[in-house]
């Protein structure tokens, strides 16, 4: 025992870290009943059927939300496989990550300053800072952990490297740099990391030097050009914030700004931060702030504070890409953006500050307090969708994008009059957002207003030729019992995605309804195959079945209908007419449709069941 707490006194770094993890679970304590949300969190998990079926072609063939990620889709399946849609679960393998990214911090400042102690701040710093609730708090938003995993341990195996000439560590900094690249695309500024790790060990640069980041490079170039590609698929890269050049580098130091406001004071976050109202004062800003930035680099360099500048160099360029310097979103930054450059703010403070142990100590132990209280706060907001999209109108009552968040989840709700009030009023705000158009057009037709859906999908496709407007806009049409522009709609989606469920499952309803059976079978099975958990696809497939008097495949696709849903009233009555047709016992199922509240198979039982 004695031995221990000699080895304790000796090197602190176990107990440090105790500490954090002591503290972790109590300042991260609201997430473990966090909700999933709206943004991203159905697309990348909950609705995609590549992570359910663990589809690894899938994964290193195909682009979600905008971005290549094998080895992050390869992560939610290996989730989904062990959590299903357990929102405890899947925040609390982001809390994992979160916390594991913590372990390596501290190791990757060690090794550069040496020193436990300004290792801890630096970890206290990124463990518990408010803008990392973001990142944390997001289950969609794992790949922002997972890339910083595989980005901070390949930057200490290339440390390891520079320091033992061994190129064993060489390989795994490799090697851990491609898992990074391929878990999110912003892991390809690493190269010019390395070249910053070179410069604060001191390392000459010669031929040799560049040499050995060639391969880097061309994995960097390589995953670039296909985000390039994979964003402008997506339709992330947008038009409608690409400014002149000039306009764009004042609105990148007015970003920078923002960003160190919200690292010295983390209070009135937001998942949005819009565009600036006054341009010529954020120009102005701007451009004061990176000519002052420009200054201090150079009296950095000029005094030899590698360190600091080490830090600085780290934070900027993990920085540059989301600075909007090739416009993407809808917003100039945001919180999660801060999730890795936050180690190079504090690199560059313990690396400027001339302070005892003891007056080390005690910053970190009022900053462990003081971060982590207001962090617990912040993870609050993330109970579910509502409170989030709720929290940025109190601070940005103009957000066209909450407006119209916040609306569409009131209509998720049933909840139509706020939902109306909300969609308007975003709509008000921006007469040019197709989505806030789509959503409302949902709306109407769910409120049984199909004109007036009509118009607004309508307006989505000339703002946006919007794929999942054209599918609404199918679906009412083949409400209206219009189908061949049904089928016009469909196909439009069809021929850019072929895979599109709802555009699959519209062809084969209107086809079904035409009588044109195998056609509809065909179309139907195309959805089905795609999607495994919608009852509604399986009852209707059941029908045709029934049509076709293949009377064991429809009831096979009724009773998986009722095993999806068991509360799917119609499907029962169904399955009784099926087992009619079978010379089966059909009453169970018929009493089963009446008592969900599906009347018409009273008669049914009356010619049956006496």
């Amino acid at each position: 025992m004695n031995k221990v707490i000699q080895n304790m006194k000796a090197d602190p770094s176990s107990l440090l870290m105790l500490l954090i993890a002591l503290a972790f679970p109590i300042v991260y304590l609201n997430l473990f009943s966090a909700n999933f949300i709206s943004w991203d969190d159905k697309d990348v998990l909950l609705a995609n059927m590549d992570v359910h079926e663990f589809n690894l072609k899938a994964f290193f063939t195909k682009h979600y939300v905008g971005n290549y990620a094998p080895i992050t889709m390869i992560i939610f399946a290996i989730d989904w496989l062990l959590f299903k849609g357990s929102a405890f679960w899947q925040h609390s393998s982001n809390l994992v990550v979160h916390f594991i990214n913590v372990l390596l911090v501290f190791k990757l400042v060690k090794l550069l300053l040496n020193d436990t102690y300004k290792a801890f701040l630096v970890c206290v710093i990124f463990c518990f800072h408010p803008t990392q609730i973001e990142t944390v708090a997001w289950v969609a938003a794992k790949n922002n952990t997972i890339y910083a995993l595989f980005f901070l341990a390949a930057s200490i195996y290339y440390i390891k490297f520079c320091k033992e000439n061994n190129k064993r560590f060489y390989v795994y900094a490799f090697i851990l740099f491609v898992f990074s690249v391929l878990s999110k695309p912003s892991a390809i500024c690493f190269p010019l990391c390395l070249f910053a790790i070179d410069y604060v060990l001191g390392k000459t640069f010669d031929k040799k030097l560049f040499l050995n980041k060639i391969p880097f490079l061309i994995v960097a170039f390589i995953i670039g050009l296909v985000t390039i590609y994979t964003r402008t698929e997506d339709k992330f890269l947008t038009n409608s914030h690409a400014y002149p050049i000039y306009e764009r580098i004042g609105y990148a130091g007015y970003a920078i700004i923002q960003y160190f406001n919200k690292f010295l004071l983390p209070i009135n976050l937001s998942v949005i931060y819009p565009y600036p109202q006054n341009k010529l004062v954020s120009m102005i800003s701007g451009y004061v702030l990176l000519i002052v930035m420009g200054f201090l680099i150079y009296k950095l360099y000029k005094t030899k504070k590698y360190t600091t500048l080490f830090g600085v160099a780290f934070f900027f360029i993990n920085l540059v890409l989301v600075l909007q310097f090739i416009p993407f979103g809808e917003v100039l930054t945001a919180d999660r953006y801060l999730y890795l450059p936050l180690v190079g703010i504090g690199i560059a403070i313990v690396s400027l500050i001339s302070i005892n142990q003891k007056q080390l100590k005690l910053i970190s132990f009022i900053l462990l307090f003081v971060l982590g209280g207001l962090s617990f706060a912040r993870t609050s907001v993330w109970k579910n969708s509502i409170s989030l999209y709720s929290d940025i109108l109190k601070k940005y009552p103009h957000s066209f994008v909450a407006l119209n968040s916040l609306g569409a989840e009131y209509m998720l709700n049933k909840q139509y009059d706020p939902a109306m009030t909300y969609l308007n009023s975003a709509i008000n705000e921006n007469t040019n957002y197709y989505k806030g158009y789509y959503n409302r057009g949902l709306l109407y037709a769910q409120t049984n207003r199909y004109d007036r859906a009509l118009n607004d999908f309508n307006k989505a496709i000339e703002l946006n030729k919007y794929p999942k407007a054209y599918v609404a806009r199918a679906n009412l049409y083949y409400a209206l019992k219009d189908f061949p522009k049904a089928i016009a709609d469909a196909e439009t989606v069809l021929k850019i995605d072929a895979a599109n469920i709802k555009a699959n499952f519209v062809m084969a309803t209107c086809y079904d309804d035409l009588n044109q059976l195998d056609k509809a079978l065909s179309f139907y099975n195309k959805a089905i195959t795609k999607y495994t958990d919608e009852p509604l696809f399986f009852m209707r497939r059941g029908i045709l079945y029934g049509k076709q008097q293949n009377f064991t495949a429809c009831l096979n696709d009724l009773n998986a209908c009722t095993t999806l849903n068991p509360n799917f009233a119609e499907a029962y009555y169904w399955k009784g007419v099926v087992k009619v047709n079978l010379k089966q016992n059909p009453c169970a199922d018929l009493r089963t449709a009446v008592n969900l509240g599906f009347t018409p198979a009273q008669q049914s039982i009356s010619m049956y069941c006496r």
